[in-house]
């Protein structure tokens, strides 16, 4: 089973924070893969543990090195909302620095959308794709996904509901110019 888990360490020296974290998890019959940080520290961790009682025993474990920030099942469904409500949903993940919890959220959107929307939720799955790169520390690749995304944000409006869309895209070109990304909130 498949689990995202966010701590927030006790101490600042993250390959030994994040050493310990899969150590911790192995031991427990689990596995810590795919290790994202925030711009503030915290580690964004996917932890496969054979049930949900075994991830509770890691998250336990772990709570020593760091406070978790929060801790989610991906095996449950996403509940069925609104499109307002579901892109209220990606603004507030995103602006947390959950990028790929927004990404999961737009797709839904994607999926029944059509047109020049659908070429524009593509744009913004593809911003939040740029950040969970950006938080692996993997800036080129997320420089590059982030130019990908550029001339699919092509919308007849300025704003797409609380997107402010011309400001999205100076972003990026300014980020795209600088060869580095910089956390924001939409």
């Amino acid at each position: 089973m498949r689990f995202l888990l966010r701590l927030v360490p006790r101490d600042a020296d993250r390959p030994a924070f994040l050493a310990a974290v899969r150590s911790i998890a192995v031991n427990l019959g689990a596995k810590a893969v795919n290790p994202k940080w925030t711009s503030y520290g915290a580690l964004e961790i996917d932890v496969f543990a054979p049930t949900p009682q075994d991830f509770q025993l890691v998250v336990a474990a772990l709570a020593p090195l760091g406070e978790a920030e929060f801790a989610k099942d991906l095996q449950v469904p996403q509940r069925a909302m609104t499109k307002e409500k579901a892109l209220e949903e990606a603004v507030a993940l995103f602006n947390g620095e959950r990028f790929w919890e927004a990404h999961e959220v737009l797709e839904t959107l994607w999926r029944a959308a059509e047109g020049n929307e659908k070429k524009l939720l593509q744009g913004l799955i593809l911003v939040c794709a740029a950040f969970v790169h950006h938080q692996k520390d993997e800036e080129r690749v997320a420089l590059g996904v982030a130019r990908r995304a550029i001339p699919l944000l092509v919308w007849g409006g300025s704003t797409y509901g609380s997107i402010d869309i011309i400001a999205l895209m100076d972003k990026l070109t300014r980020f795209e110019a600088e060869e580095k990304l910089s956390i924001f909130e939409l």
